[in-house]
Parts: structure tokens; sequence; C-alpha cells
């Protein structure tokens, strides 16, 4: 190999650890959930029904697929784990 070539592998393997750095530092996208006044889901590990208010904040778990309605399981702030439609969820972005 040629100086030229190793200076180059070299190079692009510092960047792809820079960007993986980045990447996992990222901040979450907040989300809530979208709509007015509160709407009642199945908590997932208390197995009753729980009413959440809309415009509570939520993180998407996305080790968890989607079910068979295509809901996904989501995190309140109050760590209730409950299932919702994708429809339903407000992407605020990074702020």
């Amino acid at each position: 190999m040629t100086t030229q070539t190793d200076l180059s592998s070299s190079l692009s393997g510092a960047l792809d650890t820079l960007l993986q750095s980045l990447r996992a530092a990222a901040p979450a996208i907040t989300c809530s959930l979208a709509g007015e006044g509160s709407e009642w889901y199945y908590e997932i590990n208390k197995k009753t029904m729980i009413r959440v208010p809309n415009g509570t904040e939520i993180v998407e778990l996305t080790k968890y697929g989607a079910d068979k309605k295509g809901r996904v399981v989501c995190q309140t702030v109050n760590n209730d784990i409950i299932r919702v439609d994708p429809e339903r969820i407000f992407r605020l972005g990074y702020h």
C-alpha cells in the first residue's frame, strides 16, 4: 500500500468513529400524543386501562414491533407503557 492509501483508510476510519459518536449523542426526538382532552390506553405492565391526557410527552420504544393494528409501544413521562396508533403521535423534532 502507498502512503496516500494508508492515510485515506485511516481518515475514513476516524470519520466513521466520529459520526457514530455524534449519532449516539444526538438528542431523542420529542414526541407527544396529538389531540385534545384525554384518551384511554391499555397499560401493558399493569394490564389495565389508564387515562392519558393528550399532549403528554412520550418516547417510542423501537425495540418492540407494531401489533396487528399497527400500534407502536411508547413510554409516557409517568413511565406507563402503552400502545399508540402512529397517527396519534406528534413529533416535535429537535429543540
